[in-house]
């Protein structure tokens, strides 16, 4: 039985994010091949939430270092480096180890996997630099760019150490090839079947507009905002029953401040399965996002009618006009999502959508990444430490 060291820059529960799900559901497969200890960094009070999360019970160990981390400025290695694998994180694992494999969860945990003599297995949910730089073009600050520049230092560094790589994305494969000179893997986000239960389209009652995502993340609470202040005014002006629900965790001052009769902010749920069944239209316009979201492959599973920017269903081959209703502006989302509720529901598409998010089921994908991984184990590992 293999010894595996998992290294995440969060602690993967309450899975309550995309990024914790996918964590959580791809650990599952490693677990078929031996212990799995994991080398996560939480602050007290996150800590403190986690304990009683059963997505933790699974882990062999669970070691997690303070977010006490300082940034100092004048360091060759990026913030999120420093954030993502303190410093205290490297006694805990000499003291656990020795490891027949290192799995990251991100570049920016990878610091101290790269100091064990074993193989390290790379799981990039996103291309951190290329969103941070998207994010600050957005913002027009130029501050940031000596961090985008750290980033994508560090970043290709590991791609090339790596022994192996997993791409949430072809996109990102394609980006990430160039600088390693072989393709990584691509292991898409996907969905659990079990949890979510399929309602056609013509069974779906009453006039609500659901939306999903982790309301302190800004493209959420963009989107959030936009949804609220441009777009449901015109759906009101049509369908004046029409109610709004912005669900997810940690909302900000600005998503609460959207909250009336008409527009529910439920902040952390226990489960999203519920809000996928009681809506009409699960509307996505997101104008910035890197990686794949979970929340498409939920929405589809559902059978749930999808307005979407090309932004939120960025990673999936959906096609708009025959998939979802594209989101291209607040006016189009307005009227598509009028549209839905005024119409007959269409089943077919909905069992298309259904059948499309089938082939992401979480259990084949975790089976493929412990694939992955059961290979690099048997492979001969290294020497010495890279780092």
């Amino acid at each position: 039985m293999a010894k595996i060291a998992l290294f995440t820059p969060y602690l993967p529960a309450p899975a309550f994010t995309g990024g914790r799900i996918r964590i959580s559901e791809l650990a599952l497969g490693l677990q078929q091949l031996g212990e799995v200890h994991l080398f996560a960094q939480a602050g007290f009070s996150e800590s403190a939430q986690a304990k009683a999360a059963p997505e933790l019970a699974q882990f062999s160990s669970v070691q997690i270092a303070r977010r006490l981390v300082p940034t100092w400025p004048w360091s060759k290695l990026p913030k999120r480096v420093l954030r993502g694998s303190p410093t205290q994180q490297r006694a805990a694992l000499r003291a656990a180890g020795p490891f027949d494999l290192a799995v990251v969860e991100h570049s920016h945990a990878a610091r101290w996997a790269l100091t064990l003599d074993a193989p390290l297995l790379l799981d990039e949910h996103n291309i951190e630099s290329r969103y941070l730089a998207a994010k600050l073009e957005a913002l027009k600050q130029g501050r940031g760019l000596a961090e985008v520049q750290k980033l994508e230092v560090w970043e290709r560094h590991l791609w090339r150490e790596a022994e192996g790589v997993v791409a949430v994305t072809q996109s990102d494969a394609e980006h990430i090839a160039t600088f390693r000179g072989s393709a990584p893997e691509v292991i898409p986000n996907g969905v659990n079947l079990g949890k979510i239960r399929f309602i056609p389209a013509s069974e779906r009652l009453g006039s609500g507009i659901l939306f999903v995502g982790l309301m302190d993340h800004a493209p959420n609470v963009a989107a959030a905002k936009m949804l609220a202040e441009n777009v449901m005014p015109a759906v009101w002006r049509v369908c004046p029953e029409a109610q709004l629900t912005l669900c997810g965790a940690n909302p900000t001052r600005e998503v609460l401040r959207l909250g009336s009769a008409r527009v529910a902010v439920t902040g952390r749920v226990a489960s999203v399965a519920p809000f996928l069944e009681q809506a009409r239209v699960c509307a996505m316009p997101l104008s910035q996002g890197a990686g794949s979201s979970l929340k498409i492959l939920e929405a589809l599973a559902s059978g749930l009618p999808l307005v979407a920017s090309e932004v939120a269903v960025r990673g999936f081959a959906l096609k708009p006009g025959t998939d979802y209703l594209p989101a291209t502006d607040a006016e189009t989302t307005a009227a598509h999502i009028v549209t839905l509720l005024n119409a007959a529901g269409d089943d077919a598409r909905a069992r298309s959508g259904r059948q499309f998010a089938e082939a992401f089921d979480w259990a084949g994908l975790a089976q493929r990444f412990a694939s992955l991984a059961s290979d690099l184990i048997k492979s001969p590992k290294r020497r010495t430490a890279k780092r």
